[in-house]
């Protein structure tokens, strides 16, 4: 059986077309079913294709929709007969990213479901792709066996298809010169297509997607969006349309308020008083933020703006996020917080190492808390790199010259690349710790590891002692024996 996929082609998410009224109904109608999910909230995604033998496929979510951060749920080592089975617990639908050699396949999963995919044939990244830093896989949206029609994947699909030709077509006009008769004719013809999917999520899913484009059209006005699709709604963490929308409403919203005259504290409230009170006050004279949840995560959304705009001092901006995190009482809110303060010091020394979730030579499942006791000195290596082999003997050397006060760990990168490093080390004899990194995108990124070596000194405590560290035959071991110097002094200095 060939089977064809629908490939992404466009950058634009897609947005649809449904009355303000419509979505909110149906949350309103949908809240008891909640109770079922919370029985079985546990989704299982399962699939089988000889060429995915003994293949690692790495299950990728997004963090938050203000930061955007990618993390790995997931990763599971498919069997020597092709076939894999993952049990995710979830609380709420949500688009997954099933990533596997070249290519990344979209599924939106929901609580209590199981999933038989049919997977395309399994391919590897090329030797060329491997070794480009900006590689991107391929995109699709997964197929399942024996779906419960309409399948929310498949509408979620045929909808982007539809409405990214539209916007392809229509965009230069729409953004321009504010394009509305067309709009107002997709308008009918979405809703006739889809008129037999009353999924709650897709029915979301349109409602914010159309307010996206009349916000593009500048049919209705920034308030008049805020009223109409965020006060008193459900905030959907989980919904790409509802994320983008509010992404692109309130946009750099810290300084744009301040201009109006009800909001002229704001600056103040933040870059001077430091204070989550103050600005959630003065947020307040803005009428169409009368809730709170909202109001905070508006209050958040600007904060991370300025900062990454460079719009108010840091220091300031981080006082501020330190107050929301200790006066919230949205876990997810907390959340957000504590990934912009990851984020905005990305890789700095003296912050926690990224944690991660990876396979060894062996087949066994290692995390980095799993590494504690002693210093790391995590290296990503390509073994397709020229100077690979080089910096793998100078490891080599290093494992066993400071095995009792560093631990040598190498991350093979480049897709299809473990079973040739793998060989490598059963060739050379390699006994330090070696875990496949090649099919997890999100690490990659977690890591800035796009090149061979990329390489870190992590304490015993997990915090990042050298960031990035000296690759192996960069003097690494003059920088170590520097730090082994230091806790050696401080060790004396404490026991005198």
């Amino acid at each position: 059986m060939i089977f064809k996929f629908d490939f992404i082609q466009s950058v634009f998410f897609v947005k649809g077309i449904v009355s303000k009224g419509a979505c909110l109904l149906f949350w309103l109608t949908v809240v008891p079913m909640s109770v079922a999910f919370a029985q079985d909230s546990t989704a299982t995604v399962h699939g089988c294709d000889k060429s995915f033998a003994n293949k690692a496929i790495a299950f990728v979510v997004e963090l938050d929709p203000i930061t955007e951060m990618l993390t790995t749920l997931h990763t599971v080592k498919v069997d020597s007969t092709g076939c894999f089975e993952v049990k995710l617990p979830l609380e709420e639908t949500m688009p997954v990213l099933i990533s596997f050699g070249k290519y990344s396949g979209v599924l939106y999963i929901e609580p209590g479901r199981n999933y038989d995919l049919f997977l395309p044939i399994y391919e590897d990244k090329t030797v060329v792709d491997s070794l480009n830093p900006y590689f991107e896989p391929i995109q699709f949206f997964f197929k399942t066996k024996s779906p419960i029609v309409p399948e929310l994947t498949d509408a979620i699909a045929n909808f982007d298809g539809i409405f990214n030709h539209f916007v392809s077509q229509k965009f230069s006009l729409i953004n321009k010169y504010k394009y509305y008769t067309k709009v107002d004719t997709l308008a009918p013809f979405i809703d006739s297509l889809f008129a037999d999917v009353n999924n709650p999520y897709f029915t979301c899913y349109k409602s914010y997607s159309m307010a996206y484009l009349l916000a593009l059209t500048a049919l209705e006005n920034k308030q008049s969006i805020i009223k109409d699709y965020f006060l008193n709604r459900p905030i959907l963490y989980q919904n790409p349309a509802y994320t983008v929308l509010f992404n692109q409403i309130f946009k750099d919203y810290i300084p744009y308020f301040a201009d109006i005259h009800y909001g002229k504290r704001i600056v103040a409230d933040i870059a001077r008083a430091k204070s989550y009170t103050f600005a959630m006050e003065t947020l307040s004279n803005n009428p169409v933020l009368r809730n709170d949840t909202l109001r905070e995560l508006v209050l958040i959304k600007g904060i991370y703006d300025a900062i990454m705009g460079e719009q108010l001092p840091y220091s300031s901006c981080m006082q501020t996020l330190d107050s929301v995190k200790i006066l919230t009482k949205i876990p997810k809110h907390k959340e957000i917080v504590e990934n912009i303060v990851r984020k905005t010091r990305f890789l700095s020394e003296g912050t926690k190492a990224p944690d991660f979730e990876l396979v060894n030579a062996v087949g066994d499942v290692v995390q980095l808390k799993d590494l504690q006791g002693k210093m790391v000195y995590l290296s990503f290596i390509n073994i397709n790199s020229y100077t690979a082999p080089q910096e793998l003997m100078t490891l080599n050397m290093l494992s066993k010259k400071y095995k009792e006060q560093l631990r040598v760990v190498t991350i093979a990168i480049g897709s299809g690349s473990m079973p040739k490093i793998k060989q490598f080390f059963l060739e050379q004899k390699y006994e330090w710790q070696l875990l496949d990194g090649t099919n997890d995108t999100g690490l990659a990124k977690k890591y800035n590891a796009h090149i061979s070596p990329t390489c870190y000194l992590i304490s015993p405590e997990q915090k990042l002692l050298q960031s990035p560290a000296p690759g192996p035959n960069d003097y690494f071991e003059y920088y170590l024996i520097k730090v082994l110097r230091a806790n050696r002094i401080r060790e004396l200095r404490k026991t005198n």
